[in-house]
């Protein structure tokens, strides 16, 4: 959730990481493609430009969902225009800002491979594949799907059925898989996932990478309370490698 809370008051912050047993929940989206995301929660969506979307309505509003080449360049300008809080904060967005411009540059090599070919992939995935049989050069097209997630919220009780402002915390997963077919050799299409939770006004930063067929990450929860004010956010995402392409991602805040 989106949620602003202004005060002048000096405050206390505690920063920790989740136990096993305080593991966040797995509420989050499955995304195929743009078509399919619009479909399943079309009713939950506002389309903020090409390929970038918020989530309006129901328990997981708030959150900005980006998929494809466009929603990839709608990440990096944002990333780009971002003014750092410590410089420990201005390493870790350069860090992200090379990872997204290598991302890029992987769909310049897919278009690159799709002019080369007669049978042209089908554009609709947000995370296609495409494997070369190197005896003939047949190409083979597939596809991957991801499971992303992140929430900055409030989470405890105020003891009058609402939650309290001062208690915070943050946290990212993601998980992706390859569906690969039978004459595809296991490995040649593979994943990176991604899960970071940021405390800005700590420069606490909590992250977790993973990396195959089926990949997966997960951060625990980056804490901000007892606090009169918040500062907090977490972004997950899928992004494709060895013979797969492609950008999912998911953000949340708390300011």
């Amino acid at each position: 959730m989106k949620i602003s809370l202004a005060a002048s008051l000096a405050s206390l912050l505690l920063v920790g990481n989740a136990l096993a047993a305080d593991a966040p929940k797995q509420n989050g989206f499955r995304i195929e493609s743009e078509a399919q995301l619009v479909g399943d929660y079309g009713d939950q969506l506002e389309r903020m430009a090409p390929g970038v979307y918020q989530i309006v309505k129901g328990p997981l509003a708030g959150k900005t969902i980006s998929l494809g080449e466009s929603g990839l360049a709608y990440d990096l300008a944002a990333l780009r225009a971002r003014v750092p809080a410590s410089l420990r904060e201005r390493a870790q967005i350069k860090s992200r800002i090379k990872r997204l411009e290598g991302v890029r540059a992987r769909y310049a090599t897919l278009r690159t491979l799709q002019s080369r070919s007669a049978a042209k992939a089908s554009t609709s995935s947000s995370l296609p594949c495409v494997y070369y049989n190197p005896r003939n050069g047949a190409p083979t097209y597939y596809s991957a799907f991801a499971y992303v997630n992140a929430t900055a919220e409030y989470y405890m009780s105020n003891g009058g059925g609402g939650l309290n402002y001062y208690y915070a915390r943050a946290s990212a997963t993601a998980s992706g898989t390859v569906n690969r077919p039978g004459n595809v050799p296991y490995g040649s299409g593979v994943l990176s996932a991604y899960a970071i939770a940021w405390n800005h006004q700590t420069s606490t930063t909590v992250q977790q990478f993973g990396y195959g067929p089926s990949a997966s990450a997960g951060t625990g929860y980056v804490y901000s309370g007892p606090a009169f004010s918040h500062d907090l956010e977490a972004t997950a995402g899928v992004e494709g490698e060895g013979d797969c392409y492609g950008y999912v991602s998911i953000s949340d805040a708390l300011q």
